[in-house]
């Protein structure tokens, strides 16, 4: 059972947002703080019911879900699942959970006429309802949404909730939160009792021994009975699954490389966990004393790979939801990260929210959102339809524009040529352009966007102070031969080196027929257009162009030899 889609209605400031999952893919919400990314990450993990808190908690939790400003909602939270089939669902697999309802027998007939149908469609959606009446939280049930009439009895909410305890784990992260406390008691009348890490904690006991919990645990270290040298047994093989999971499956991950060790060590007297750190040069730290960065990946991956594990141990990856990770590393150690969630991602999905422009990837920018939250109503877009909008503000996805405007160039790049460009999207159809019409040349030059035609005189005076030899693109609209006029005149420069294009094609995006656009646009989302590519999508395209190299070579077959040739014609004039 494989999530491909979660629709969120009235929960908080969402009135109707989607987010689809892709398999071995990363999703990426893009927004400023406050947008509403954390609400959309909260709701996904609530679609889950292993995810409650508890009897004790979830009233606040669920009269937290309501919008503040409705008082009085009569209007249900609706959290609603698309979930792929990949093994037919079979009644012999509900059986042990369901017969202990009386009705089960009845029903038995109508559940496998409806298994039949929704294995044959090979996609069920499941919504989660959390009820709400003059403003107050009611008992929360799920539903089939199906035509099925066996999904109007009330009993069909059992099969449906029993449906969803075989799909993937949900696990949210809370980059502070989510932390390893210096100490995680055993007992919960304990003031600093952690649930969320004595659940981790007993996962990795399950995941040693299936006969293993931290309760059986500590019997072997009661007074009454005290048995130290099988409580020592038991913990060195804790211990071994602990590092042997690291070994296996994280050593690879750039943020583990300085854990050579870690150790779960038991205080009898308090009743209490510690988790100890070793180098690779074999000092040994307590969690408060080590690096943000390795704790960040030591408590992100125990709770991976331990919390809950039991529950759903044979239903596939967990799906991530990682908000805001590393916030506070250093830039090169968020960009590894973007590395590690690349090999997280593998046969499950990860979800993560971040403003940082080191935690975006180029090959994840189809399955961007922008989160957007206007009057307090939370909106999600894919970035390719989003740059479409007339009122698409540019500010909600600034760390994606950064990137795509400009990626800092290294100093092994010969400087002492050089093309100015009047923008960014000028820049990236050049340096692609040159790319795939001299493959097997070596660059040997640079180009630097501006910000405007009229915006170059600084870039200009560098260069001519460095005694670079570089020359100025220009469009041949007004501005553009205004702005020819003024430099030639102010730097005492000539019209070969102050070039502008040439007036049937005003700016490089008219080098391209907007047949060619199209492609270009088709070829760079990996999906279907419709209508024109505005200037938004025409720069992006050519931004994703630019960073691989398959879809640059599929891109020149789509190319007619008229406009190849204009651009062999045009780099003749820039050389």
């Amino acid at each position: 059972m494989i999530y491909k889609k979660f629709r969120i209605q009235n929960y908080k400031g969402i009135k109707d947002v989607e987010i689809s999952l892709v398999k071995d893919d990363l999703v990426l919400l893009l927004g400023l703080n406050e947008s509403g990314k954390t609400t959309i990450l909260k709701a996904i993990e609530t679609f889950d019911y292993l995810n409650d808190l508890g009897v004790s908690h979830n009233d606040k939790f669920y009269k937290d879900i309501r919008n503040k400003s409705d008082v009085n909602s009569n209007e249900p939270a609706i959290i609603t699942a698309t979930i792929e089939i990949d093994e037919s669902l079979d009644i012999q697999n509900f059986k042990k959970s369901l017969k202990k309802h009386e009705d089960f027998n009845l029903h038995t007939t109508n559940i496998e006429g409806l298994f039949r149908e929704l294995n044959k469609e090979g996609l069920i959606n499941i919504s989660r309802v959390i009820p709400f009446k003059n403003g107050n939280p009611q008992p929360s049930f799920y539903q089939i949404d199906s035509e099925h009439p066996f999904t109007k009895n009330k009993f069909s909410k059992l099969v449906a909730k029993e449906i969803v305890r075989f799909c993937q784990f949900i696990i949210y992260f809370e980059d502070f939160k989510d932390r390893i406390p210096e100490k995680i008691f055993t007992s919960k009348s304990n003031d600093s009792y952690n649930p969320d890490w004595y659940d981790i904690i007993d996962g990795l006991f399950y995941n040693t021994n299936k006969d293993y919990s931290i309760e059986q645990f500590k019997t072997l270290n009661s007074v009454s009975n005290p048995r130290p040298k099988d409580a020592k047994t038991v913990l060195k093989r804790v211990n071994k699954t602990l590092n042997k999971s690291f070994s296996e499956k994280w050593k690879e991950l750039s943020g583990v490389k300085d854990i050579e060790e870690t150790e779960l060590t038991y205080n009898i007297a308090r009743a209490y966990f510690e988790i100890s750190i070793t180098d690779t040069d074999g000092t040994t730290f307590s969690v408060d004393e080590r690096s943000k960065g390795a704790l960040w990946y030591l408590s992100f991956l125990m709770k991976t790979e331990f919390r809950r594990k039991k529950l759903r141990k044979n239903y596939g990856k967990p799906v991530l939801l990682i908000d805001e990770p590393a916030s506070n590393l250093h830039s090169s150690a968020q960009q590894n990260m973007i590395e590690d969630f690349q090999k997280l991602v593998e046969d499950t999905s990860v979800i993560y929210s971040t403003h940082s422009q080191y935690l975006i990837s180029l090959d994840n920018i189809k399955t961007t959102y922008v989160i957007e939250r206007d009057e307090g109503e939370v909106t999600s877009t894919l970035w390719a339809d989003y740059i479409k909008l007339d009122t698409s503000d540019e500010t909600y996805y600034q760390p994606l524009s950064n990137i795509l405007k400009l990626v800092p160039n290294t100093f092994d790049i010969p400087w002492n040529k050089a093309i100015i460009t009047e923008g960014p999207s000028d820049m990236k159809v050049l340096q692609v352009m040159y790319d795939i019409l001299h493959p097997n040349e070596k660059i040997d030059f640079v180009i630097y966007p501006g910000a405007s035609a009229q915006k170059l005189s600084s870039l200009i005076s560098l260069n001519i102070g460095w005694g670079a030899n570089f020359k100025v693109l220009l469009d041949s609209d007004d501005a553009g031969k205004e702005a020819q006029k003024n430099y030639i005149e102010q730097f005492d420069l000539s019209e070969d080196i102050i070039i502008i294009l040439p007036e049937d094609n005003k700016n490089i995006e008219k080098y391209f027929t907007k047949e060619e656009q199209i492609d270009i646009y088709e070829i760079a989302f990996d999906r279907k257009k419709d209508g024109n590519v505005n200037k938004k999508e025409f720069s992006a395209s050519f931004s994703i162009l630019n960073s691989d190299k398959i879809k640059r070579d599929n891109m020149f077959k789509k190319l007619s030899s008229q406009t190849k040739k204009r651009f062999v014609e045009l780099f003749k004039r820039l050389s």
